[in-house]
């Protein structure tokens, strides 16, 4: 190995070292990684500032257009209560019986995550859920876990929560592992409940309701639009005596709308590469979350609709701002690993340490998935940006298939990690240990590692 390759190491040591202590921001840790590449391999200074500082912010440029209209669309669905009303709603159908309720509960976060991202939208949640989970007879820390799989199981689906594969590996590879990514979610959040949710002896409601609930949401769509409709055009004079506005039940679908859209667009016209006559899927998906949000904000507050509209894209953009800056520094250490000076010291040493088989490859990944956890090499929120993009240039693998590994491992990063914000948030609200809810279910997040694996196995 060569003195270059060490220092590079050695740089990559420290900043993950750095980052589990806390003591420096994933935000800075990142521009500084591609710093310290630029550095090592020679590259000018007013190079770095173009080509790596300014050129490399924008590289991720498509997925940080569809975060700030993915937070856009989930503020809409706060300030309308949507979110609070679907919460609420699962309570009351699932009545006192442990099981149904947190199934219910849960059920519900999965179905707000569809529409909803980041440590406010966990927050809502969970200071309403919790509370109602644990006064059922549900532990606290089964509570918090519950939260977490449900959060996995909705964002599974939304593509906003996948714009920093989308930046590395492409949409194409993403949308490959949508479908599988949500059934092992589910599959997963299933068999915790099973295995660790008492039953109870209360009459409860059943999961049959809240789909009743449900469908009767859909087929009151029309009504519900025809409503809004004749009261923007019959307006009339308004009064000091405010009355409490009662939310449609059309209102209740609005999280799934986004997906709806996408796939109506890939049955349609087909998602893919534009130059192929297809839609780009980031484009339908900016297009769903739009249409979504202009849904909800006409349905539930018609004569305020514009301004709802335009305070939550400023609200939104203010949530996102620190992950907007994180993904300009994932791309700069993109843009850094990808200098061609930085290649050829970097991918030696990664082809020295990864298994030269695709199976050698998949096993090593499944092995190594708690090296996920705590901004771990393969934390695409860590140093797993790095390794991602220099693996994907080395092309032994396909692109898909390198997404679906560190999907795989991802589920440990993104339901186990202590270090995430909305496991600490979550832990530190019911009353239990981050570390405690980690060890609980980290096999779970590793058996749907597993399942991953076994799906990039079956889909390469």
């Amino acid at each position: 190995m060569s003195l270059a390759g060490i220092l590079l190491l050695l740089g990559f040591v420290l900043f993950a070292i750095l980052m589990v202590k806390r003591l420096l921001p994933t935000l800075l840790a990142l521009p500084l990684m591609a710093a310290w590449i630029a550095l090592i391999c020679g590259v000018p200074f007013f190079d770095w500032l173009g080509n790596i500082v300014v050129k490399g912010s924008f590289r991720l440029s498509a997925p940080i257009v569809l975060v700030v209209f993915g937070s856009m669309f989930a503020k809409v669905i706060q300030k309308t209560n949507i979110s609070d009303a679907i919460i609420k709603k699962a309570a009351e159908l699932s009545g006192d019986k442990p099981i149904a309720l947190a199934t219910l509960m849960t059920a519900a976060t999965a179905f707000v995550f569809l529409g909803m991202t980041g440590l406010g939208a966990i927050i809502m949640i969970g200071s309403i859920a919790i509370p109602i989970m644990t006064s059922a007879g549900v532990e606290p820390i089964d509570a918090v876990i519950l939260i977490l799989l449900g959060m996995t199981t909705g964002s599974a689906l939304n593509f906003a929560g996948a714009a920093a594969g989308i930046g590395i590996f492409g949409a194409e590879a993403v949308l490959k592992y949508f479908i599988p990514g949500a059934l092992i979610s589910l599959t997963v959040t299933t068999a915790y409940i099973v295995i660790n949710i008492p039953r109870g002896n209360n009459d409860g409601g059943s999961a049959f309701a809240l789909l009743r609930g449900f469908i009767g949401g859909l087929l009151s769509v029309p009504v519900s639009l025809v409503k809004t409709l004749g009261k923007l055009l019959d307006k009339k004079p308004g009064t000091l005596v405010k009355k409490k506005q009662t939310l449609p039940n059309a209102a209740l679908v609005t999280p799934i709308l986004p997906l709806a859209v996408i796939a109506v667009i890939n049955f349609t016209v087909g998602l893919g590469n534009p130059a192929e006559g297809k839609v780009d899927p980031v484009a339908a998906a900016v297009l769903g979350f739009f249409l979504a949000s202009a849904y909800a904000a006409l349905l539930v507050h018609p004569s305020q609709a514009i301004n709802l509209f335009t305070g939550s894209l400023v609200d939104g953009i203010k949530d996102v701002a620190g992950v907007l800056f994180l993904f300009m520094g994932i791309g700069m250490l993109v843009t850094a690993t990808t200098q061609q000076a930085a290649v050829e010291i970097l991918n030696p040493l990664m082809t020295a340490i990864m298994p030269s088989s695709f199976y050698g490859v998949l096993i090593f990944f499944t092995l190594l998935a708690p090296a996920a956890l705590y901004r771990g090499p393969f934390n695409m929120y860590g140093m797993g940006t790095g390794i991602a993009t220099i693996l994907t240039n080395l092309n032994f693998l396909p692109a898909s298939a390198l997404y679906g590994m560190f999907a795989g491992v991802g589920y440990l990063q993104g339901i186990a990690d202590p270090t995430n914000s909305h496991n600490t948030w979550l832990a530190g609200f019911a009353g239990v240990d981050a570390t405690a809810v980690m060890k609980k279910v980290l096999p779970y997040a590793w058996a749907a590692c597993v399942m991953m694996m076994i799906f990039v196995a079956i889909l390469r």
